[in-house]
């Protein structure tokens, strides 16, 4: 811990000065103050003294030395700190090391006390030995999931002479910060072996919690014999904590289980019963899961108890596996009912069709027969178990059906045709059936699936009566009904609809391009202009973006080593790299009805990024 005091005079002296204001009238100096002399001198040799000694040309105010100061090589020096007017004296309490180069590097410590300008090159180096060390390391600190470089950022060397020595413990060697642009820069460096990492320090301890901060590393160790003028060095947040458990108890009428991060996915098994579904509910990424008293209607409040065995994987796919006792206490405290909290995209293309519907419990008890889908208030087609999937803790409802634009478009016309009043029977009944029963209309085009019976369908007389009461405007839509959901809580979901809208091509574009030089597998993403994700395409090497909506784009692509179709955090510790993203540099413009051609991605060696062509064809 390094000690930093600084002196009564130092104190007196800014409060003296607090109410010292710039001269009325003429142009506000902008100019930065300039250092006048410094003791030892910068670059200088030799030295043997306990004060650093800095001479400005205009008085100077001091703001968080303590924070601000970075002394390289990190040692535990203690100091004591005197601003008199255009003189900071340093006293060192203790002799420096002999024969080493020390950078002190103030940052934002100083400023003029007129205008606040900064100095501008706060460094100064000198040696206490016969020698400078004169190397360099320098580079680039960006956020690899937005291109975007970050400020603020301690970049650090970590001796590689211990094993232990990274990121997470220990301290680097040498370090400093980076600026606006993300840049960096080591100087009067030592030769010898190091590692390299970057993280943002948020309570200022040079050592990264993962947890919180993110960090990035470069993935070799570095042997410093020469200068080396660009590591570029990625960073992201991915927390790397072991993942334990914190604790488990009863809260309110359910049971609470604790982690000390999120989860990815769990499992919780009745070894009295090992195909009995436990429902247990999460908030995404939270570290918490409650598991619901209802799962044990028999089991007394306080006396009961039962043995669960709880299997838990976090982010980066770490696992464990506990075994808890699960026991309840009364409690007035009630749950919220289950509701609705994530509905599927209004708009969609022809052909199969996933609807993911997310909700805030998991569902016990699916009634079919009020999930349907809908032309106004007139029902097309009643979903069936075989329509609908569950994922494993069963919070996401997924519908699947096959809507085609034309056919949909047939059964709309065919009830506008039995809804006109001054048409006769004898037209209705000349009306072809198949072209508004959803056998044909919502005909599954899938492997292995049956076409849709006549069971979910409205037959002629059905969609008569409906349509003479009702009428139709045409609109498609998913109902889900009261109660089309229960929780194991005996309470529902209320009734929602979610309308429903083909595409139309001639209001959106397409973006399209090649992928060359590709030796391993790849992602494309296509990114809104604030780098959300709104479509992705693997390995395919003339890709195409279809109806994109107009606006703009950013493209890249994303290098999957090991074929998983996601990308991959690397390693701090055995410092294997991360996947690599490739970035399009150039934000893409999209028309309605226009398409933007080659786009591409040249994977070889030199030339990672082709902007190809820049015309817009039609």
């Amino acid at each position: 811990m390094i000690r930093k005091l600084v002196s009564l005079s130092f104190v007196i002296f800014i409060y003296a000065c607090a109410t010292v204001q710039s001269p009325t009238g003429g142009e506000k100096d902008e100019k930065a103050p300039i250092l006048y002399e410094s003791s030892p001198k910068d670059q200088s040799i030799n030295f043997s003294g306990n004060e650093i000694k800095l001479f400005f040309n205009e008085w100077m105010k001091l703001e968080q030395l303590e924070k601000e100061l970075i002394i390289t090589p990190r040692e535990d020096i203690e100091y004591e700190a005197t601003l008199k007017k255009q003189e900071l004296i340093i006293t060192l309490e203790e002799k420096l090391k002999d024969s080493t180069t020390y950078t002190f590097n103030f940052r934002k410590a100083l400023k003029d006390i007129t205008e606040g300008n900064l100095w501008e090159n706060p460094v100064i180096a000198f040696s206490t030995g016969p020698f400078l060390d004169s190397l360099e390391v320098s580079g680039t600190v960006i956020d690899i999931h937005n291109n975007e470089p970050k400020e603020g950022f301690i970049v650090g060397l970590y001796s590689n002479n211990y094993d232990t020595t990274n990121l997470r413990e220990g301290k680097p060697v040498y370090f400093t910060t980076t600026d606006k642009e993300g840049n960096y820069k080591m100087q009067n460096l030592k030769g010898g072996e190091y590692k390299l990492y970057a993280f943002n320090d948020k309570n200022d301890n040079l050592i990264n919690n993962s947890e919180t901060e993110a960090f990035g590393f470069h993935s070799q160790v570095i042997n410093l014999k020469d200068s080396i003028d660009k590591i570029d060095i990625n960073t992201y947040r991915r927390n790397e904590d072991t993942l334990k458990l914190k604790k488990y108890s009863p809260v309110g009428k359910d049971f609470l289980i604790q982690y000390n991060k999120g989860l990815s996915y769990y499992h919780i098994i009745n070894p009295k019963d090992s195909n009995d579904h436990i429902y247990t509910n999460n908030i995404e990424n939270s570290s918490y899961l409650k598991i619901y008293k209802e799962n044990f209607p028999l089991l007394n409040y306080e006396t009961d108890s039962t043995i669960l065995i709880v299997n838990a994987t976090d982010s980066i796919g770490s696992m464990r596996r506990d075994t808890v006792y699960f026991k309840t206490r009364e409690s007035r405290i009630s749950n919220d009912s289950i509701k609705i909290t994530e509905k599927p995209n209004s708009t969609i293309k022809s052909g199969n069709q996933e609807f993911k519907i997310k909700l805030s419990k998991p569902v016990q008890t699916i009634n079919y027969d009020s999930i349907q889908l809908r032309i106004d208030s007139i029902p097309i087609y009643t979903f069936t178990s075989s329509d609908i999937e569950l994922n494993f803790n069963k919070k996401t409802i997924t519908l699947k059906t096959f809507l085609e634009e034309k056919k949909v478009n047939n059964i709309i016309d065919s009830l506008n045709k039995i809804n006109q009043k001054k048409k006769s029977d004898t037209i209705v009944n000349n009306i072809d059936s198949d072209s508004i029963t959803v056998n044909d209309s919502l005909n599954r085009e899938k492997k292995d699936q049956k076409n849709m019976s006549n069971d979910n369908t409205l037959t002629i007389n059905e969609l008569k009566g409906a349509t003479s009461q009702q009428g139709a405007n045409g609109k498609l839509k998913i109902y889900l009904g009261k109660s089309a959901f229960l929780g194991i809580e005996k309470d529902s979901t209320n009734r929602t609809t979610i309308p429903l809208s083909f595409i139309k091509p001639d209001e959106h574009g397409l973006i399209k391009g090649s992928v060359t030089g590709a030796k391993f597998s790849f992602i494309i993403e296509l990114m809104k202009e604030n780098y959300e994700v709104v479509d992705t395409l693997v390995n395919q090497k003339d890709y195409q973006f279809n109806y994109v909506k107009p606006g703009k784009y950013r493209l890249r692509l994303i290098k999957d080593i090991n074929n998983n179709q996601l990308w991959d955090a690397g390693n701090p510790f055995t410092l294997k790299k991360e996947e690599d993203y490739i970035y399009y540099d150039e934000i893409i413009t999209v028309k309605a009805n226009w398409e933007v051609i080659d786009k591409n991605f040249n994977l070889s060696v030199d030339n990672e990024v082709d902007k190809g062509g820049q015309v817009d064809d039609l």
